[in-house]
């Protein structure tokens, strides 16, 4: 059992500490990777709670089967597209407001702390949405491919071989940006 798992089922058996740590853990790379599906910060913050709200409230049963981080991604990724889904003024598009923009700059900076990361995340910008979520997932949340596929709803096979595209696209133009082999 991973440690999200035992702090949730601490907090299932009426330990608050349990949650309090997996709010800690999880919830900065939580509202990144659904500002990426959202794109608008505010949202995400406001769904990322919602999340730990619904763990809160309905203490959903985690069944083990993958990680407690992938487990909960699922969740998030669920309640965003929910929310794409039934609200019609959120569009795909860039922030608006200029205290959106800041509020993102540095919760990214905050958790992004390599000068590569951020080229990364500027190139992801040219990727599809699909290809963004397989490479956030991948890259920032370290993720394997696997449990990739479950948060995604994909194939383990289909998802390493959109990986794979998306890997040599983002290759491809992080080295137009000057950044050559990951291993140099």
């Amino acid at each position: 059992m991973d440690q999200g798992a035992e702090n949730y089922l601490k907090y299932l058996r009426g330990d608050k500490a349990g949650l309090e740590w997996l709010v800690r853990q999880y919830r900065p790379g939580l509202i990144l990777y659904i500002n990426g599906i959202v794109r608008d910060m505010y949202t995400a913050e406001d769904l990322c709670e919602d999340t730990f709200f619904r763990l809160m409230v309905k203490k959903p049963r985690f069944d083990e089967r993958s990680s407690f981080k992938t487990w909960l991604y699922k969740i998030g990724r669920n309640m965003a597209y929910d929310k794409l889904r039934h609200d019609s003024r959120l569009q795909y598009g860039g922030l608006e407001s200029a205290d959106a923009e800041a509020d993102r700059e540095s919760l990214e900076d905050g958790y992004i702390k390599t000068e590569r990361q951020k080229a990364l995340l500027k190139q992801l910008q040219n990727l599809s949405d699909n290809e963004k979520e397989l490479i956030w997932l991948t890259y920032f949340e370290d993720m394997s491919a696997a449990e990739t596929a479950r948060v995604t709803n994909k194939t383990v096979a289909a998802t390493e071989k959109a990986l794979s595209r998306a890997r040599e696209k983002l290759r491809i133009m992080m080295e137009k940006e000057g950044y050559g082999n990951e291993d140099e």
